[in-house]
Formats: structure tokens, sequence, C-alpha cells
């Protein structure tokens, strides 16, 4: 993960100019599927109610401009995003002043404001309650700019190897194979200019 100052000091102007100057990362997890393993456990342990299939699941932690700067190792699909996130490693990496942005599936906004850390993420709906213009406005802003994980996600997993069903042979070397693909998404041209 780069420094907050490499980051700052190349900052694109949609967050330049705007309220989220400080931000540093936008995190996400994804799900890579895999084939059906025999061993039971291991089936109990892959197995994604979200997805409804056998994976492997992945924090991916973009910077601004859209490069992977932090890759987790792979996960069993069973484990949450929130569990991946305290351990993967993740956490230690965050800096002083830092801003993260997340959907609303990452309540991890404790552990950050340990670090004196922010974490973004678009305000809910109380019950039935109307969102007010500002939390609508807010929402907005904070999804036009989340959308970019989404994007750096879709560009890693355009790798054919993970466009379909991963073969259980494969396994061991899951981790090795998302760096790869990981750092040739970093080659291409910037996502955020």
């Amino acid at each position: 993960m780069p420094s907050s100052s490499c980051i700052k000091a190349n900052l694109p102007n949609v967050f330049r100019h705007s309220r989220y100057s400080n931000i540093r990362g936008i995190l996400d997890c994804t799900e890579i599927y895999i084939e059906r393993p025999r061993n039971l456990q291991l089936q109990a342990a892959t197995w994604s109610d979200y997805k409804k299939h056998n994976t492997f699941k992945v924090l991916v932690v973009i910077t601004p401009r859209g490069r992977i700067g932090f890759l987790s190792s792979a996960w069993g699909g069973k484990a949450s995003d929130v569990y991946i996130t305290g351990n993967s490693g993740f956490l230690d990496l965050v800096e002083e002043y830092d801003s993260y942005m997340a959907d609303r599936g990452f309540p991890i906004a404790a552990d950050l404001l340990e670090r004196k850390a922010e974490l973004l993420i678009p305000p809910g709906a109380r019950g039935s309650e109307q969102m007010t213009a500002q939390q609508v406005e807010k929402t907005h802003k904070i999804a036009n700019l989340r959308i970019h994980v989404e994007r750096a996600i879709r560009r890693l997993k355009l790798y054919k190897i993970f466009t379909g069903i991963l073969p259980i042979t494969l396994l061991p070397l899951i981790d090795d194979m998302l760096t790869c693909c990981a750092g040739l998404c970093n080659l291409q041209n910037p996502l955020v200019k």
C-alpha cells in the first residue's frame, strides 16, 4: 500500500477538490468461483451463502487512482468481509488521519478509529424514514467515487483464469495467481485521471 504522502501527491482532481482529499483507499471484497471440494469441511469453509456456490474471497483495496494497493490472501467464501479485513494485515497499514471508503457491509469504523483514521460509508436509511437531502447527496458522492473499486475488481477478474470456475488443482496457487494478475492490472492505464 503506498504511503499517505505518495497518494496525496498523486491524488486525482475528483478527490483533490472535494471533502475526500484525505482518502487513501477504497475497500471491497470479491469472490472467485471454485469447484466443489470433495472434503466436507472444505466444502463448508468455501460455501458462500451470497453466491450460492463454493468460492474464495479476497479483500481488495485500491488507491484513489484505481491501482490495487492491497490484496489479501484468499479466504474461504464463508468468511465475512469484516473478518477478512481484520485478519488480512490491512489494518496494520493504516496511518493516522487516513480516510477509507467502503460500502455499508464494512462496519470497521471502530477499528479505523483506534488508528485515528476514518471510514466513509454511505449513510443508511434508518428504519422506514426517508433520507434527508444531505444524506442523499453524501450517498451519491461516495457512490460515484466508490465505483472505482468495482471497476478495478472487474479488471482483475477479466483474466481468463478467473472467468470460469477455478479447478481444485489450482487452489494452492490462488494467492500467487491473484498477485500476478493484480500486478498486470497495475501496469494498465490508471482508472481515475
